[in-house]
Order: C-alpha cells, then sequence, then structure tokens
C-alpha cells in the first residue's frame, strides 16, 4: 500500500496505495478508471480459465442444497442444513496490521494463508509476491505461473483451494450475483478466504474508515458473508497500521454489502 499525489507524469505508474487529489469521480464509473488504469490486465492463463470454469461447475444452483457438510473450521447460522447456504458462514478472524504502508497485499496473503493453516510472515510473501514501494500488482507482476501475485502465491503455499483471479470491469448485477456464488462456496464449502483488490476512486464508494476524497488501491482479506451471501465480511489491515495516518479510523473487521465491495474492486477484482 503506497501514498502518493496522483500527477500525469504519475499516471502509468503501478500504485496498490495511491492517493489522488480530491474530485468528484464515481468508483462505478468504468469509463473513468479506464482512463486512469495503469494495470496491463494479463490474459488469463489457460489453466486459471480451465480452474474457473471448474469451480464454476461446482457451484450449486440457488436455493440447492450444498455439496459441503459444516466443519469446524467455519462458524456459521444454521451449518449443514441441507437447504442451501447457511445465512452467514465465516473463518476465524486473523486481522494483522500490515508493517509498512506498501504491504497491504503481503498482509492480506499472510492472513489468507493464516486461515487455511499456512504461516508465511508479510516480509517473505512481499519477496514471493514481487512488492515494491509502489505495492503489489494485480497482474504483470512478474511472478509465476501467471503473472498474477496473489493467486500464484497463494497456490504455491497450500493446497485446499486452487485460486483464480476475477477481473471485474463494472459493478453489473451479473457480476454481483457471480460474486455473491463465489463468496459462499469459497467460504463455507471450500473454506478459504477471497481477497479483494479494491479501486477506490475520489468521491466514490470506500472501504469502511478509508477517506473518501481519495484514489486508494488496496488488497483486503475477505473472511465470511452474512444476509443470506449478501453481504460481506472482511479484514482491513490498515488498522493497527502505524505508518499510516488514518489507520485510527479502520475497523479491524467490517462488513459491507456485497454491491458495494463490487463497486470497490471494479477495475481490478476478486481472487478465489
Amino acid at each position: 500500500m503506497r501514498y502518493a499525489i496522483r500527477s500525469a507524469a504519475l499516471a502509468a505508474a503501478l500504485a496498490i496505495f495511491s492517493i489522488g487529489s480530491m474530485g468528484t469521480a464515481r468508483a462505478d464509473d468504468a469509463a473513468w478508471k479506464a482512463t486512469h488504469d495503469t494495470d496491463p490486465h494479463l490474459p488469463l492463463t489457460a489453466e486459471q480459465l480451465e480452474m474457473t470454469a471448474e469451480k464454476r461447475a461446482a457451484e450449486p444452483p440457488a436455493g440447492d442444497a450444498v455439496f459441503a457438510s459444516a466443519s469446524p473450521d467455519v462458524v456459521c447460522g444454521s451449518c449443514g442444513g441441507g437447504g442451501g447456504y447457511p445465512t452467514s458462514a465465516h473463518l476465524a478472524a486473523n486481522q494483522t496490521p500490515q508493517t509498512t504502508s506498501y504491504y497491504c497485499g503481503p498482509a492480506s496473503v499472510h492472513e489468507a494463508l493464516g486461515s487455511v493453516g499456512v504461516s508465511l510472515s508479510q516480509a517473505s510473501a512481499a519477496t514471493k509476491l514481487h512488492t515494491t514501494t509502489d505495492g503489489t500488482a494485480w497482474s504483470g507482476g512478474g511472478t509465476s505461473p501467471s503473472g498474477y501475485p496473489v493467486p500464484d502465491v497463494l497456490n504455491g503455499m497450500q493446497k485446499r483451494n486452487y485460486y483464480v483471479p476475477q477481473p471485474v470491469s463494472s459493478a453489473t448485477s451479473s457480476s454481483i450475483s457471480t460474486y455473491k456464488r463465489d463468496l459462499q462456496v469459497d467460504i463455507y464449502s471450500v473454506r478459504a478466504p477471497l481477497v479483494g483488490d479494491a479501486w477506490e476512486a475520489p468521491g466514490g464508494p470506500h472501504l469502511v474508515g478509508h477517506p473518501t476524497n481519495r484514489e486508494i488501491f488496496h488488497w483486503f482479506e475477505i473472511r465470511g458473508f452474512q444476509n443470506s451471501g449478501g453481504s460481506t465480511m472482511y479484514e482491513d489491515s490498515v488498522h493497527g497500521a502505524s505508518s499510516i495516518s488514518w489507520s485510527g479510523s479502520v475497523p479491524a473487521y467490517s462488513t459491507m454489502a456485497n454491491s458495494t465491495i463490487v463497486t470497490i474492486v471494479a477495475g481490478r477484482g476478486y481472487v478465489w
């Protein structure tokens, strides 16, 4: 995560946490984000496409019984009821403050791996992610095998879930529905967290406690759902991060409507 004043000279620079000038841009304005985008948006690999299709094929249709029973790794409402997903489910809380202003990616990977029983320090995660003072890339980060740093590192460190990137161009009803299904299956059935890549535009929706007059890029771990899958529970590594001046306004744990989360990650996406 990184602070920077956006200027014409910096428009092409990669920034996983950058602060722009005040403005009226909307975070769900696809045209605005396309104008300001600096990520190469690499095409998904053949393996990523295959695994995405395989995971989606395993997701039960809405209202059908889920294909996994309750697990001690998951806390939920009406777990194992047999009539579909529970009204709520979440993995254990393990929020960890990021150790530098640009370590939101390493902190999120550290948290995500911790949720599946794997220990990896933020410093080690940063090395594997190719994190720099500009942050951790959505794509084009130079990692192997796909060039998508977060799923590449997560897949290399654990076997519970094969992580794939899900690009989001805008918060359409279809993208929100897809996110809801991905959220429910990962949390309740696979028992693995998701990781979101926020792009918060000035004047648009922001994660809880983030200054709304600034452009911010931020990785965050997604640990559960409420409201029958309509709301997202997440952790924020800004909380407790001494290198970030406004960290005191950011809670460790928050819940937001899926439509807002998808709006916030639009232009980047999430890893599930």
